[in-house]
């Protein structure tokens, strides 16, 4: 199976992910293989050996497929999370703040979901967990200080037990301190964000290939002392940014002691059993746990500062928390077939979601919602004449409810794709009560028809693709001024046309994107018109041994009343009294490998000072200032 390299992997807006590493032919299927020799006929350990597989790939009939442990330069300088998504995500200034999507993305599954995605970035998802076949043990460290006192550390390791049977676990941890607000000088009241990951997973094989196993664990605990932002900003519409005010050592609008926790229990297994050549039966199971709070001892700051708009129950304190708990399995058929490759299944799901909320100092009230969904689904892919042309077709119906429709057809000259989907609004935005906000809704199913398209043009140096995507929204679920859920009874459109591109010539690289959207209803979805990333990168070898790349990048967008951010709920929501001003942040960079080491030396925000004193990603919230950042990234094969 051959896949193309990517930095990152990617999401389509037909859903169909491209998993991140390098690709190898074959790779030892079914997990099986014997050492990998050179012309000396002496074992080599080292990326070639440590081979990494996803579930998706089982599931669509590529078992064969591996790819190899990415070791290039190219991209460890994006080690936060918005980095990483090209600002394809935007966040509240500083690592581990709660993040939000820039551009506007359709459900890509039917059924109730609950709503609370704001530290998604920073938990494993489903389609990232990578099942290893390596021929030796396989330990990965990163640790990157990024200045500011943000941290990351991560450690995995991986080894076959057997050559069928593969164990392995990731741990992470960083943290973050606070750029603004009062607090103390000592280290433990300077955080901001802390954050454990971790990952533990297995896949096996049985001799004769006939059953397949796969299985992780998916753990997140992350807390976030919550500031509300800024108190001393001039909130202005103003396109003039001198308007702002950009005091990095200013007062916070909440007290030091609101907090926002999550955590997330994900226990999943994949089965698979081939009775014959193209038939086999598939079970796909997933139990989720997640907790939700959000606690202030002090709540008179948050509504002295305008933060809390009402209370409800008590004056003192707030104290909150959702509990949610996911039973989801699929049982059904997969294969080949003339060509095709096909999928069917009965997907039954039940969840209960539990609120609890303080109504004085000494009591509490909760409420419950408990729900049994049936979905059946279907898909199909088709190649045509080869492997690198093929039609994808997908079904999905929650019965009496949601429904989504989905096909998309990829050649050498274009890919062109369409979705039709109606689903259940988030669980989150039907029924929610605390010491602030309340409502009980009964929304209309959401529904979207997406359009998108776009056009490889390749040359010798060049890979230039224009792009374009059309949403058409109705029944759309947002959170309006006052960060309540409300329902928007009619249709509107948006339309993003633009480009990404990769040049090369002799030791330079510039790649990058760029989008315009255009949004026919400014008034409940607010997205930036402009939107651009690119970076400039150049390579050499110093010494025969050293392996270099320097190189700049820099991201943009245009002017936009961008959402305000409730740390009540955790969403964000319109505002139309703070126009977050258009800006350019610029970073500069340098990667080295020695041997299988690879470092990062990178200056963030470099163009800091330059015209206006700063940026806000967020209504009320500051880019981060210029840092230093360092890193180290080992990989160890024996």
């Amino acid at each position: 199976m051959v896949f193309n390299q990517n930095a990152e992997a990617q999401i389509r807006p037909g859903g169909i992910n491209l998993p991140q590493g390098i690709p190898t032919q074959g790779g030892g299927g079914g997990g099986q293989g014997g050492p990998v020799l050179d012309d000396t006929t002496k074992n080599l350990y080292g990326p070639n050996t440590a081979l990494h597989f996803f579930e998706e790939d089982i599931i669509n009939n590529r078992d064969s497929a591996r790819y190899r442990l990415d070791t290039a330069l190219s991209g460890i300088h994006r080690w936060t999370f918005v980095d990483q998504s090209w600002n394809h995500l935007v966040d509240l200034g500083n690592y581990g703040t709660a993040t939000r999507n820039t551009f506007y993305r359709p459900h890509q599954s039917v059924g109730a979901q609950l709503g609370f995605r704001a530290y998604d970035p920073y938990a494993v998802q489903e389609g990232e967990v990578r099942y290893y076949d390596t021929q030796s043990p396989l330990t990965e460290m990163t640790f990157v200080s990024g200045g500011r006192g943000r941290n990351i550390l991560r450690f995995g390791f991986n080894q076959n037990i057997t050559p069928r049977l593969n164990i392995g676990f990731r741990v992470q941890r960083f943290t973050s301190n606070k750029q603004y607000g009062t607090f103390s000088t000592q280290n433990s009241e300077a955080i901001l964000a802390q954050n454990w990951n971790f990952l533990t997973q297995a896949s096996y094989f049985s001799e004769d290939k006939k059953y397949t196993l796969l299985a992780h664990y998916r753990h997140l605990n992350h807390n976030t002392r919550e500031q509300g932002g800024l108190i001393n900003v001039r909130d202005t519409t103003s396109a003039d940014s001198n308007d702002k005010l950009f005091v990095y050592d200013g007062p916070a609008r909440l007290s030091d002691n609101a907090r926002s926790w999550e955590r997330r229990h994900v226990f999943h297994v994949y089965q698979q059993y081939r009775l014959a050549n193209g038939f086999q039966l598939f079970q796909q199971g997933e139990f989720t746990g997640i907790k939700d709070r959000y606690d202030d001892p002090d709540i008179q700051t948050g509504l002295d500062n305008g933060l809390y708009k009402q209370i409800l129950y008590d004056s003192t304190a707030t104290h909150q928390a959702v509990d949610y708990r996911l039973i989801d399995t699929k049982l059904g058929i997969k294969g080949t077939f003339s060509g095709f490759n096909y999928r069917a299944y009965y997907r039954p799901r039940v969840y209960r979601v539990r609120g609890t909320y303080n109504n004085s100092d000494s009591t509490s009230a909760s409420y419950k919602n408990v729900r049994f969904e049936n979905i059946i689904g279907l898909w199909l892919s088709y190649y045509l004449k080869d492997s690198t042309q093929h039609l994808t077709a997908e079904g999905q119906h929650l019965l009496g409810r949601d429904f989504l429709l989905r096909g998309e057809l990829s050649t050498r000259w274009f890919e062109a794709g369409y979705q039709t989907a109606f689903w259940t609004p988030d669980m989150l935005m039907q029924r929610y009560e605390s010491n602030h906000l309340r409502w009980d809704n009964g929304f209309n199913l959401t529904g979207a028809n997406t359009i998108y398209g776009s056009l490889p043009i390749k040359t010798k140096n060049l890979n230039f693709e224009p792009q374009l995507q059309y949403h058409l929204i109705s029944n759309y679920v947002y959170y309006d001024t006052a960060a309540v859920a409300r329902q928007f009874s009619g249709s509107f459109s948006l339309l993003r046309i633009g480009a990404k591109f990769d040049w090369q010539k002799n030791k330079f690289n510039l790649r990058g994107e760029g989008y315009y959207t255009i949004n026919s209803n400014t008034d409940i979805i607010r997205i930036p018109a402009m939107f651009a990333s690119a970076e400039l990168t150049y390579d050499f070898i110093y010494a025969k041994v050293l392996y270099v790349q320097v190189g700049v990048s820099a991201s943009y967008r245009s002017s936009y009343l961008a959402d305000a951010y409730m740390p009540v709920t955790q969403q964000f929501h319109l505002q139309n009294n703070f126009l977050v001003n258009r800006y350019a942040v610029a970073d500069a960079f340098a990667t080295l490998r020695i041997n299988r080491v690879r470092l990062l030396l990178k200056m963030s925000h470099i163009n800091e000072g330059l015209g206006v004193g700063g940026y806000y990603t967020t209504p009320r919230y500051l880019g981060l200032q210029r840092t230093f950042s360092f890193g180290v990234f080992w990989p160890l094969f024996d």
